[in-house]
């Protein structure tokens, strides 16, 4: 195989290559990276030698402002405006301990604001690794700083607070509290709710909500009805797919009616667009926002909707006839799998299958013992019956005789 030219080389490679190694000859704390069954080559994807996780893990970095760090903080193998980012380049990033957006100390290219705004880079240093003042140190006391602001936060909150509605914001510094019953109801919380102060309610519901959708008849284009808008009501629709307590399901009812409208948004993003960019008309507008154990249905309000020439669905029964649907697609499948099974069989026997063979799996699940025998007597018979057929002689065949 042919050798990388030397400019493609990493750092460490080019290093290694002047002090007289090669591919075959290395020290124990590099590798060649390349498939078991490949000759070892310094042409691969990493640009020739790497290093040994755990001695670079073990090494000492230090960062443009001074500070020192171990191998195990840092990362690599990134690839940014041309540069890569290695530790075989010495040349890779560690984030910044002190949350710094903006250091001048930093290359230039980490300055620009972005995913890697926080970050700067290290480079190897021969100093003695000190942790006092070493990033590994100020990680820890600013670790220990936010568990106390933690601690605080809690009590200035006289304890209503939840840790999964908690987050610390690294630009303030400050611990934020965002409560979202739809996350409690999601993640379907249960016991005692420090932010509501009380044990949840062991009664379990859904919050329902009906979606009123109108939209233009695109079928009857060229026809009298050219024109036509009709109207749906879709109701008894779930915000979750699995029961929730009542009170969160009562909170949510009031304070997630935003994210019900952005779930139905989603659900008809195609029939919005081209009603926005081709003038298909649709609109949806979400009604009735109710916390309940199971559905109710207001049959009188139905048949006042019906009246007024509004179409009614319930989506409970929709679910119901999807699932009827969906199992009568697997039945017929089945069946038809059975039958080519069956096929099968007469045709050349049961034994004709492989022991772990799918086929002979499904022929013991779905047939068993009787109707494969049944099966197995039909072939039988029906070969005996080939065998004493008659021979219809030719013509060609008599004047031979």
């Amino acid at each position: 195989m042919r050798e990388k030219e030397h400019e493609e080389y990493n750092a460490l490679t080019k290093r290694l290559l002047e002090e007289g190694y090669s591919a075959e000859h290395h020290p124990d704390y590099v590798r060649v990276d390349v498939p078991m069954w490949q000759e070892k080559t310094l042409d691969n994807y990493n640009g020739g030698f790497t290093y040994e996780r755990w001695w670079i893990f073990e090494q000492t970095f230090k960062t443009p402002c001074g500070l020192q760090c171990k191998g195990l903080q840092c990362h690599s193998n990134m690839s940014y405006m041309g540069i890569e980012w290695t530790f075989e380049n010495d040349i890779a990033t560690i984030h910044c301990p002190y949350e710094k957006k903006e250091c001048k100390l930093k290359h230039e290219y980490l300055q620009e604001h972005g995913v890697l705004r926080y970050d700067c880079e290290v480079h190897m240093t021969e100093e003695e690794y000190c942790y006092e003042g070493s990033v590994e140190h100020i990680l820890k006391l600013h670790d220990d700083e936010i568990r106390r602001q933690e601690i605080s936060f809690g009590l200035q909150k006289k304890g209503r607070v939840c840790r999964e509605h908690m987050r610390f914001n690294r630009d303030t510094l400050e611990w934020e509290m965002n409560y979202d019953p739809y996350d409690c109801g999601r993640n379907r919380c249960a016991g005692m709710c420090p932010v509501l102060g009380h044990e949840l309610d062991k009664k379990r519901g859904n919050v329902f909500y009906d979606v009123k959708i109108s939209y233009l008849r695109n079928d009857l284009s060229g026809t009298l009805f050219e024109g036509q808008v009709d109207t749906r009501i879709i109701k008894g629709k779930k915000l979750f797919d699995h029961p929730v307590s009542m009170d969160i399901c009562k909170i949510c009812a009031r304070l997630c009616q935003d994210r019900i409208k952005e779930k139905v948004r989603n659900h008809y993003f195609t029939e919005l667009f081209f009603s926005e960019y081709h003038g298909r008309y649709f609109s949806f507008e979400i009604q009735n926002v109710r916390a309940e154990r199971r559905e109710s249905r207001d049959l009188m309000q139905d048949l006042e909707d019906i009246r007024n020439g509004i179409q009614i669905v319930h989506a409970s029964d929709m679910e119901k006839r999807n699932s009827e649907e969906k199992r009568e697609r697997r039945r017929q499948s089945r069946a038809a799998a059975v039958r080519r099974l069956e096929k099968k069989l007469l045709e050349n026997g049961y034994e004709s299958l492989e022991e772990y063979s799918t086929d002979r799996r499904h022929a013991d699940k779905w047939l068993g013992p009787e109707r494969i025998a049944e099966l197995e007597k039909l072939r039988q018979l029906k070969e005996k019956e080939k065998k004493e057929q008659p021979v219809q002689l030719s013509l060609f065949d008599m004047e031979a005789l």
